[in-house]
């Protein structure tokens, strides 16, 4: 049964003691105490589409007989439940809603969620640890049976997903990582590191024996999945010229911080066109912020003299793969996550066994391959 018994007394004084030790929070500022946050909007139910409100839920179950949303058709659904699923709610917490990734990832987790007949709640964390856990509990006040959380920061989270597994919800890691700590029952990630791997590869292959000068532009300090993509990266580029070379050589000269957003890898690539005019390369922890460095390459008059790559697959990379002027990027689905993640619910409704960690492929994706895998009429 679940309780509405608030989760802020048990768990916020022991975020801020993490928040203390959390590499996401070294170099900034901690969030404001409690007193100083704003007043927490009131659960809100809304029965047409997607919409987020300030650390607020809303509905995102779709009525019968009505069109979907932009996710598009309705698609087949493999997988067989003993079970009745109607009577099931989900409630998702996604970190933000400031990247076209996240935003598309919950629209997908609502699709497949409704597909196979469960409602679904969704929660915007709004880049604020302390108000993802709010909006955590409020999902969890709604009378939500699942929980899917993509967490902002790895160790801030494992109180309050330990205080919901002993309420009797069961919890579900999307594209994020959570400290091994936390109680959940299975984590559905990108291979990011597999991924970086593969683009390091191609990068050398690409520039063969010419001096690199790497930029990076990464997305917040901290991050997991971010760590996982540049080592990833680092360790595919110095194990292919090994390979090939018998020695390494990678130089990092800069790295710019672009907190996942077009605009954010546009001023971090400016600042580092003027402390670093001669790199030769920029590596973009999303095509989001891989793009907005474009941008201001492109208009530095630099886009001969600079390869840019990023990750994740995002459509208009892929467009600008296709047209010569973005150099790769690594697939990091969200409708695949999304997918997996819901038969994972599935699964566990069921009491099919599953691993405690399920990786999505790792692909490279360059100008030889884009069209296998760009969808113009795709979300992403």
């Amino acid at each position: 049964m679940i309780r509405n018994k608030s989760l802020q007394p048990a768990v916020i004084a022991g975020i801020r003691n993490l928040l203390k030790l959390s590499p996401w929070d070294r170099n900034q500022p901690p969030p404001g105490d409690q007193k100083n946050r704003p007043p927490k909007i009131p659960a809100c139910l809304v029965f047409l589409g997607i919409v987020f409100i300030s650390a607020g839920v809303v509905s995102c179950q779709r009525k019968p007989g009505t069109k979907e949303s932009a996710s598009g058709p309705a698609e087949a659904y493999t997988l067989e439940s003993e079970i009745l699923l109607e009577g099931y709610t989900v409630g998702y917490s996604t970190p933000s809603l400031n990247a076209p990734f996240y935003v598309v990832l919950s629209q997908y987790i609502q699709k497949y969620a409704e597909g196979y007949g469960m409602k679904c709640l969704l929660a915007d964390g709004q880049d604020d640890i302390i108000k993802q856990i709010t909006s955590i509990e409020d999902l969890v006040t709604t009378g939500v049976n699942i929980m899917i959380i993509n967490p902002l920061d790895h160790k801030a989270l494992v109180p309050a997903v330990n205080a919901i597994t002993e309420r009797g919800i069961p919890v579900f890691i999307v594209d994020s990582q959570i400290d091994p700590e936390a109680d959940y029952i299975t984590s559905v990630q990108a291979s990011n590191e597999g991924n970086g791997e593969l683009l390091g590869e191609w990068v050398v292959q690409k520039l063969g024996n010419q001096e690199i000068k790497v930029a990076l532009i990464s997305g917040s300090k901290g991050n997991p999945v971010g760590r996982e993509k540049r080592l990833g990266f680092v360790r595919g580029f110095t194990e292919t010229q090994l390979r090939t070379k018998g020695s390494a050589e990678l130089r990092i000269v800069s790295q710019g911080w672009g907190n996942w957003t077009h605009i954010g890898g546009l001023e971090a690539m400016e600042d580092i066109l003027v402390a670093y005019p001669g790199i030769n390369l920029l590596v973009a922890e999303n095509d989001a912020m891989g793009m907005g460095a474009l941008n201001a390459i492109q208009e530095a008059g630099k886009s001969d003299d600079i390869l840019v790559v990023g990750f994740d697959g995002q459509k208009e990379a892929y467009e600008l793969i296709q047209t010569g002027e973005f150099g790769a990027t690594a697939l990091n689905s969200p409708r695949e996550l999304a997918r997996l993640t819901i038969e994972a619910v599935v699964r566990y409704l069921n009491d099919d066994p599953m691993d405690r960690i399920i990786h999505t492929p790792a692909v490279v994706i360059t100008r030889e391959n884009v069209d296998r895998y760009y969808d113009p009429e795709a979300l992403f």
